[in-house]
């Protein structure tokens, strides 16, 4: 897969547009503040990784487009991952998560609801 200009910019506005969301969000930046005014230090990263792979399957006979080192580079700027294995595993189900009730009792202290219905 290569990645045209438009493509990369694509990209690069959707790394924008999540930093912003978080930056500009009243929610954190409180959450942050109360940190803060009891005392602590905080600094706040997020990962995010964005599998990317094309929607439309190859045609009879042609060959995929090797990614060139140049555009690997780029989307690792970015932190995006572009690996077709990584991208079918974020599809397969994930494992059944085991929580006892004090990782309920957490969650709830920190106002995270649990859909525990499946």
């Amino acid at each position: 897969m290569q990645l045209d200009d438009h493509l990369k910019n694509l990209l690069r506005e959707l790394g924008h547009a999540i930093n912003d969301t978080v930056s500009d969000s009243e929610r954190i930046t409180g959450a942050i503040s109360e940190v803060r005014a009891h005392g602590y230090d905080i600094v706040l990263k997020l990962d995010a990784t964005i599998g990317l792979a094309r929607r439309e399957p190859a045609a009879e006979g042609d060959v995929p487009a090797e990614m060139t080192p140049l555009d690997r580079r780029f989307l690792e700027s970015l932190r995006i991952q572009v690996d077709q294995e990584s991208f079918e595993e974020e599809k397969r189900t994930a494992p059944r998560l085991t929580m006892t009730p004090q990782d309920l009792r957490f969650l709830k202290s920190l106002r995270i609801a649990v859909d525990d219905s499946e």
